[in-house]
C-alpha cells in the first residue's frame, strides 16, 4: 500500500492546522441588498432586502457594504477598506457611515484617487490625432476604496455602494 499520497494530502491540512493565527483587529461583514422604493401619499421609503432572497435582474439596484468594527483596544492607523466591482454592475454612488474617511475610485482595482477620475484619450481634430484628458464616467468605476487616516478603537461603520445590475 502506497501511503504517500495520503502523507501529501494530509501534509498541508496538518500545516495549517499547526499555524499560528493572530485575531484580525477588524470584524467585517459584507451584505449585497436589493434597494426598493416605494412612495405612499408622497413620501418614499427605501427598503434594503437580502439579495439572496430576491430575484436580481438587468436593472435592479444593489447596495453592497462593509460593516465593520474595531475589535481591539487600540485606534487603528492607514486602514483602506476595497470593493471591487463585479462587471456585471454599474456604479451609482458610494457612502460611509464614518467621519473623516477618504473615499477613491479606481477603473483599473489597482489605481485609486479621488473623483473625478481622468483619462486620456486619443481623438482627431482637424485631421490629427491628439490626446486628451477626459473626466471618466462613474459607471467606469470598477472598484472603491475607503481610507480612515485612524478608526478609534470599538468604532462601528458601515461603508457601500450602490450599483445597477446590467
Amino acid at each position: 500500500m502506497n501511503l504517500l499520497p495520503l502523507f501529501l494530502t494530509l501534509l498541508p491540512g496538518a500545516a495549517l492546522a499547526a499555524a499560528p493565527t493572530t485575531p484580525s483587529p477588524v470584524k467585517l461583514t459584507a451584505s449585497t441588498s436589493v434597494v426598493t422604493k416605494t412612495t405612499k401619499d408622497g413620501k418614499t421609503t427605501e427598503t434594503l432586502t437580502d439579495a439572496s432572497r430576491v430575484g436580481v435582474v438587468p436593472g435592479t439596484v444593489l447596495e453592497l457594504a462593509q460593516t465593520f468594527q474595531n475589535v481591539s483596544a487600540q485606534n487603528l492607523s492607514g486602514l483602506k477598506l476595497n470593493l471591487p466591482l463585479d462587471k456585471a454592475v454599474t456604479f451609482q454612488s458610494a457612502s460611509c457611515t464614518v467621519a473623516g474617511v477618504t473615499t477613491l475610485y479606481s477603473v483599473d482595482g489597482k489605481t485609486f484617487a479621488q473623483a473625478p477620475l481622468m483619462k486620456t484619450v486619443t481623438v482627431t481634430e482637424n485631421g490629427k490625432q491628439v490626446q486628451k484628458q477626459v473626466e471618466v464616467r462613474p459607471s467606469e468605476y470598477r472598484s472603491v476604496r475607503w481610507e480612515f487616516a485612524t478608526l478609534k478603537a470599538g468604532t462601528t461603520g458601515r461603508c457601500a455602494v450602490r450599483a445597477v445590475v446590467r
